[in-house]
């Protein structure tokens, strides 16, 4: 019998469905910058109809989300969840992030209907794109810096069909008015009821939304309020945030962070990487009781290769504040999917699918098994073939890898040839830009 198929929360969703998730209806993630929705962060966010924002119900239950909901309960693969069908097809040991996610929400798993008043138990928000770094994988949506690299010189890519390196859709700090009148009057209905409210960007700590939010939500102790930071801002700013852990359950950081070093301050142009490591340990060592921190990573192209330094550097951390910092996470880049690691060489995925699965040998022990699973969730990724949600040539994506490194390398502190193996910069070198 596969793991899998023996997993016991597997088992409660084929209760209800081949393809049943509780993601779809208890997670939200809510761009007030945009005006788009999804649950779980996977699907591409889709618009939220603004006719209808007068029931402010729809900024999670959309029409969209509730036909997919649907699906789901009909028992049929919605497309736009391609990324948990295509890891489960690569094998039968492997857990998706669908079972992973509904793990917290068991009891839910029968209870699901398609209904337009139901609020999730987690939300995720993003007030704007205010942002001081230009990680590869973003784009001027979700990044200001992004959006006046590409106001400066924008980089046109045959693959890029979503426009992420040409144009800037939003004028960087701002939030679409209808969207954000509509959230402040959903916030007083759903605010006793959500578990956890999140709030993503850009970079929170830089967003005066943020603030003007934070200072004006009130206590709330049932609730667990978290932020996504990459933590490369004043330690002044991180004093500020943990002062009002009183007024809530818990406040929890996930610290954004691909790599360790000058591979982390790569991938994530901006960082500064000493800042970010003395930033945690003023978290861990000066915040209230309740204040908690766990690293993550979105493992792309440009930090496979130091991927495991970064699950190092989070037992470390854990080793040393065990009632602070939590699990590390990781998820994976499909868009743009000229930074998908599976378009590397086959003989570099099999190197590094061996160097981590090495890793995982020697560490398994001191890893929780959600853990676990997203160590193996890499290894099964780089051994196998898994499809994108669009048929793109791969010798375009290779094409289009090469001209962004050239576009991106420009702005590096460190340049891509200083810090990547070898193999890896002779493969690069050898794509034709053209």
């Amino acid at each position: 019998m596969s793991k899998r198929k023996e997993h016991p929360t597997y088992k409660l969703l084929q209760e209800r469905s081949d393809f049943f998730c509780t993601a779809k209806w208890d997670e939200l993630y809510l761009y007030l910058n945009h005006g788009s929705s999804n649950s779980c962060h996977h699907p591409i966010p889709h618009t939220i109809p603004a006719e209808l924002l007068s029931n402010p119900n729809v900024l999670h239950n959309t029409p969209h989300k509730l036909a997919q909901q649907q699906l789901m309960i009909d028992g049929q693969r919605p497309e736009e969840c391609h990324m948990c069908w295509h890891i489960e097809d690569l094998g039968d040991d492997i857990i998706s992030d669908r079972i992973i996610k509904s793990s917290d929400n068991r009891a839910d798993v029968q209870k699901l209907k398609v209904d337009p008043t139901h609020v999730p138990r987690f939300l995720e928000v993003v007030f704007d794109n205010t942002c001081n770094l230009s990680c590869s994988y973003c784009d001027g949506g979700q990044s200001s810096g992004w959006a006046t690299k590409i106001n400066h010189q924008p980089l046109y890519l045959e693959t890029d069909y979503r426009n992420l390196y040409s144009k800037v859709p939003i004028k960087p700090g701002s939030t679409k008015e209808q969207y954000f009148n509509a959230w402040l009057e959903w916030l007083p209905m759903i605010k006793n009821k959500i578990q956890v409210l999140k709030v993503s960007g850009g970079e929170p700590l830089l967003s005066k939304n943020f603030w003007t939010f934070f200072n004006e939500f009130g206590a709330n102790p049932q609730l667990r309020l978290d932020i996504n930071s990459n933590l490369s801002v004043d330690q002044k700013l991180i004093t500020r945030f943990f002062e009002k852990a009183h007024n809530y359950n818990g406040l929890n950081i996930g610290a954004s962070i691909d790599g360790v070093g000058d591979m982390a301050e790569y991938a994530r142009q901006g960082l500064d990487y000493k800042q970010f490591i003395n930033n945690v340990e003023h978290w861990c060592k000066n915040s209230p009781d309740n204040c908690t921190i766990y690293l993550q990573s979105t493992v792309n192209i440009f930090n496979i290769f130091g991927l495991t330094d970064m699950f190092d550097l989070s037992l470390d951390l854990r080793q040393r504040y065990p009632n602070k910092v939590k699990n590390f996470y990781s998820t994976m880049v499909r868009f743009p999917e000229f930074q998908n690691i599976s378009i590397l060489p086959k003989e570099t995925k099999n190197q590094l699918a061996n160097q981590i699965e090495n890793w995982y040998v020697a560490n398994a022990d001191k890893l929780l098994e959600t853990e676990q699973e997203i160590v193996k969730k890499n290894i099964a990724y780089l051994f196998n073939e898994p499809k994108f949600l669009k048929e793109i040539e791969l010798k375009k994506l290779e094409i289009d890898l090469a001209k962004f490194i050239d576009y991106y390398d420009a702005s590096a502190a460190v340049s891509f040839t200083k810090i990547y193996p070898a193999e890896f910069i002779t493969w690069v070198n050898s794509i034709p830009r053209q």
